[in-house]
This record gives structure tokens, C-alpha cells and sequence, in this order.
């Protein structure tokens, strides 16, 4: 079946691994916040298809990514979802050594007198995939000739808005993060989340937050008069706040607007999540706004006067995927004392888990003979953008 712009994949795109691939070869993708490996030697771990990667925290204050693979006898090198390694990453099968800074071996057990340091050895090194920051964002790419005029791009289109929580004088932590499998296809998973008109319906406690025109611009005068008197807000600031709506980038969206009167933070109370606020809040009032980014091929981020969430979603295969959530604090922010992750994290853990269920539902139906795309309608405007994009990306 042909692909017509406005509608849903047929099948066989749907199906396609090798498409999958080709993208994540040639296109950068969100691979977490610069607050999931704040200190030196911290790691963030991450599939993606069959292999593993991780992001390392170097020694020299430079993350880099990593594939999870020890060049001795392909043990893993780190276990646990994130944490922190010793001053060389160290295989627990043999222990052999490696600098986090360049990969390159520093102790080989068993192996003779001079083998450390030779050519043969230099050989045997981490495998490293490109990384690129934008403000607090990373993103890799598994092609080894990575678009560097894209990246560009993106890091000039988010400088306005992220460059108040980036030169903040204050750094980021990881409060909390979690990753779970899906019995989804990624496509499917992206597309749920580049629309909302099923938020009415299956996301009745989110919406509490926020006046549904937030998300599908179906704008009442009241949502006006809020966001007009929120924009004069934040240019008294000197915050950016004009939409991208993936205009001047095709892979990045960008808006900023008003949560629901009283609501400090994205908590169901509307209570600051943190006592410790961040980027451009640090000295004054919390916020009522929110900050959000939509980032092809993977993720949406939003960051409040008191935290960051970074959702990104990474294929597995054809029909499962790996989706992953952290919520980024204030780095001297004190668990049980300015927060609790229970609180924090709620909204987006009911949230994601309301999603999974759709997303599953939505692969499962696509798996019927009796399938075919679907029209998207007009508030779903970025389901066609999105779809547009990944079938020219993944060419």
C-alpha cells in the first residue's frame, strides 16, 4: 500500500525494521539530559535494536556514549539501568580496564608483558558513537557520518529557550528515573504522543493541570487570556516563548504555555515538587508555565520552574520498544528534605502507564489483516508531520 501524506503507516512501513535502522543511522536521537550523568563517572544505560550503549561521564567533564560491550570476550560493562563506575570502567568478567575518557584499554588481566600500550591493544578499545549537547539535551546517532549541519540546527533552535537553565550557575541531577518494555511498535508510541485528542478521554488527571486548548489548539477566550497574560509574563522575564512548531527545524517542536491557575509545578496538587528551583526561577517565584520540547525521531521534555521530565522512546525491534523517563532537579536539591520522588514522579508515571496501554492496543490492531491507515484529523496535525518526516528520513 502507497503512504499518502495525512494518514496513518500502512503495514509494511509499520513492520519495517530495516527503515527503523536506517533512521537511527542518519539522524540524531534524544539519549537524556546532561542531569542523568552529572558527576564524573556517572552512566545512564540504554538499548536500542540488539545492542546496548551507555553514556559515561568522563574524567575530563566530557559525556560520551559508549557501546556496553567489553572488547575482550563481549562481556557487559555496566549492569544496572544508571549509577556510577570506579576511575576505569572495569569488565566483571575479567576486569579488564578501560579510561572512560578515550575507551582505550589501561589493564588487560592475563595478557603478557607489553600487550597494554601496543598496536595489537589499541585495537581492542570501547566502540564510541557520536554525541552531541544542546544546552542540557544529548543526542547520539548511530551513523558513523552524523549530520553535523543538523545537529547545528537543533542546538541554535533551542539556545533561546533552553540558555536560561543552561547558564543558570547552578547544575542538574537525576531524581529519579524509569525504564520499561513495550509490547508496542515505536511508530505507533510516537504517533500517540503527537496528538491529544485522546487526552479527554484517557488522560482526565494530566488535563487537571492544564486548559485542554494547551495541547490541541482549539483556543477558548479564557485559554486566551490566560496565555496573553502568561506571553506578557515571560517577556518581562526576557523568556523565549514563540511556538516552533517544527519550522525552522523539521525534527524539533517548541512551545511554552500555562498550566492551570495555582499550578506551580506538573504535580496533581499543583505544589512545587521541589523546594529547590531552577534555570531563570532560582531567585524569584515559581512559574505557572511549562516549557516543552517535542524532539524527532524519540522524545518530549518539559521543564517546570522546579524540574525537568525527559520521556524518550528508543525501537527494540518491529514491535517493542524501551521507554524511558527521568525527572532532573536542582543539583542541591535534597531528597526527603526539598522532595520526594513520589511526588515528583507521579503525574508521569499515571501518565506513560495510561499511554502504554493505548500504544499496545494500537500495535495489536495494526497487526490485523484487516488493517489499513487511517485519516489523521486537524488537531492531529503533527501525527502528519511526523509520519511525513520519518518516510523521508528513513528513505
Amino acid at each position: 500500500m502507497t503512504y499518502r501524506s495525512g494518514y496513518g503507516f500502512p503495514a509494511e512501513v509499520i513492520w519495517d525494521r530495516q527503515r527503523m535502522e536506517r533512521l537511527f543511522a542518519r539522524k540524531w536521537f534524544f539519549a537524556g539530559m546532561r542531569g542523568d550523568v552529572p558527576n564524573k563517572r556517572d552512566y545512564l544505560k540504554f538499548q536500542l535494536f540488539d545492542e546496548e550503549y551507555f553514556l559515561i561521564h568522563g574524567n575530563d567533564g566530557v559525556i560520551r556514549c559508549y557501546v556496553n560491550r567489553c572488547a575482550h570476550q563481549s562481556a557487559r560493562l555496566v549492569k544496572g539501568e544508571a549509577g556510577r563506575c570506579a576511575a576505569r570502567i572495569v569488565c566483571p568478567n575479567h576486569q579488564w580496564a578501560f579510561d572512560p575518557n578515550s575507551g582505550q584499554v589501561v589493564h588487560a588481566s592475563f595478557m603478557p608483558e607489553g600487550f597494554v600500550g601496543s598496536r595489537e591493544c589499541d585495537e581492542f578499545g570501547l566502540t564510541e558513537i557520536p554525541l552531541r549537547e544542546a544546552g542540557l539535551m544529548l543526542f547520539a546517532c548511530l551513523g558513523d557520518a552524523a549530520p553535523e549541519n543538523e545537529m547545528d540546527l537543533i542546538v541554535e533552535t533551542i539556545a533561546p529557550y533552553m540558555d536560561p537553565f543552561a547558564k543558570a550557575g547552578h547544575g542538574y541531577k537525576q531524581a529519579y528515573h524509569h525504564r520499561e518494555i513495550l509490547d508496542a511498535s515505536w511508530l505507533m508510541a510516537m504517533l500517540n504522543n503527537r496528538e491529544c485528542c485522546h487526552c479527554a478521554q484517557n488522560h482526565k488527571r494530566l488535563l487537571s493541570l492544564f486548559d485542554p486548548s494547551s495541547f490541541n489548539g482549539e483556543h477558548t477566550p479564557d485559554y486566551k487570556a490566560r496565555l496573553k497574560a502568561a506571553q506578557a509574563r515571560w517577556e518581562d522575564k526576557g523568556l523565549a516563548w514563540q511556538e516552533q512548531a517544527f519550522n525552522t527545524s523539521e525534527n524539533i517542536r517548541i512551545s511554552r504555555y500555562p498550566m492551570g491557575e495555582g499550578f506551580k509545578s506538573q504535580t496533581f496538587d499543583g505544589e512545587l515538587a521541589s523546594q529547590k528551583l531552577i534555570g531563570p526561577f532560582v531567585d524569584g517565584e515559581a512559574d505557572e508555565g511549562t516549557l516543552s520540547f517535542w524532539l524527532n525521531p524519540n522524545a518530549w521534555v518539559h521543564f517546570v520552574s522546579d524540574h525537568i521530565i525527559a520521556n524518550w522512546i528508543l525501537p527494540l525491534s518491529e514491535n517493542k520498544c524501551a521507554f524511558y523517563t527521568s525527572w532532573i532537579v536542582h543539583e542541591d536539591a535534597v531528597e526527603d528534605v526539598d522532595y520526594t520522588a513520589e511526588h515528583m514522579k507521579e503525574v508521569w508515571l499515571v501518565t506513560n502507564a495510561e499511554d502504554v496501554g493505548l500504544c499496545q492496543s494500537m500495535t495489536e490492531g495494526a497487526r490485523s489483516r484487516y488493517y489499513k491507515p487511517g485519516p489523521f484529523a486537524p488537531p492531529e496535525q503533527f501525527c502528519t508531520q511526523f509520519a511525513d518526516w520519518y518516510m523521508k528520513a528513513s528513505l
